[in-house]
């Protein structure tokens, strides 16, 4: 299957499942990769920004081939420079959230990304939000809640702030909402080199802020496949896997991330956190599993109808 049919060809529904699949595993060991680089803070943030930046911009050049030139005039529209600044915001807030606090905390609030994209629909579309959205925000809220008060308990995680790292998580969550609110809005949108260009915008500051001596520290090997493979292609899937199936179940197959990252790093680091972090990170992910099953279901008989609708 060529590049160009996963753009803009026919939907294939399986494809959509198995680029989901993909994109949401090959993401769990990120936050493994970042405590094994040897980085932090600024220097982490060039690192991250301009290779994760660089690759989107690359896979976006070879899914599109030439027709990525016509697309650079919608680079400079309203509704991509938003994804370009939201990307930058997510980049930068992650980044530092990581460095702050236990990963359980930074990817339980993380993962309430989906929940904050259809808040911000009711808010700045005007979408209906039902009952059990707000319910699901609600109850989530409250997990993420528990997991930031009982943060302290983590073994082997970072000495830092972990009301800061968790209130980070948050905006970072808040970043990706605003990008899928806006790809949703404006789905011709280029959204690949706009957040291709919001990473590397990120880099470039961390580079102009970083101490000396801080960029060219860390492993070379974990930064570059962090970097340049595990990200772009993890991200460049996720990001073209709604094409072709429901945008629910891409949010459900994300939810691996937060109960492998935690994992992944615990192998790898012995971080690990506390009970009472692991009960509120399940009320999150219950909440949230639950939610994007029963949206599934409901959304099982439009697109039945739909199809029927366009058969000839």
């Amino acid at each position: 299957m060529s590049a160009v049919s996963l753009i803009s060809g026919t939907p294939r529904p399986m494809t959509g499942l198995l680029m989901a699949l993909a994109g949401a595993l090959l993401i769990t060991p990120d936050t493994l990769l970042i405590r094994l680089s040897g980085l932090e803070g600024w220097g982490l943030t060039f690192w991250r920004g301009v290779l994760i930046g660089g690759g989107l911009c690359v896979l976006w050049v070879l899914f599109e081939g030439r027709r990525a030139l016509t697309q650079l005039r919608g680079l400079a529209t309203l509704p991509a420079l938003v994804i370009i600044l939201a990307n930058l915001v997510n980049a930068m807030a992650f980044n530092f959230a990581t460095m702050e606090t236990s990963i359980t905390v930074v990817v339980t609030a993380l993962a309430t990304a989906p929940l904050m994209a259809a808040a911000l629909g009711y808010f700045i579309l005007a979408e209906r939000t039902t009952r059990r959205t707000w319910l699901a925000i609600a109850l989530s809220m409250i997990g993420v809640l528990i997991v930031i008060l009982n943060g302290d308990g983590a073994l082997e995680a970072p000495e830092g702030n972990v009301w800061l790292g968790g209130f980070l998580g948050f905006l970072a969550a808040l970043g990706i909402a605003v990008v899928f609110v806006t790809t949703r809005k404006h789905p011709d949108v280029p959204v690949l080199p706009a957040a291709g260009i919001g990473a590397i915008l990120s880099g470039l500051i961390g580079l102009a802020i970083a101490p000396a001596g801080a960029i060219m520290t860390g492993n070379a090997l974990v930064i570059g496949l962090m970097g340049i493979f595990v990200m772009p292609l993890s991200w460049g899937l996720l990001t073209l896997a709604p094409r072709h199936t429901s945008p629910t179940i891409v949010s459900l197959f994300m939810l691996l991330e937060m109960v492998l990252a935690p994992f992944w790093v615990w192998l790898g680091t012995g971080e690990r956190p506390s009970l009472p972090m692991i009960g509120g990170a399940a009320l999150v992910l219950a909440t949230l599993t639950i939610y994007f099953l029963a949206a599934a279901r409901d959304a099982a008989p439009q697109r039945k109808l739909s199809s029927a609708a366009d058969a000839p």
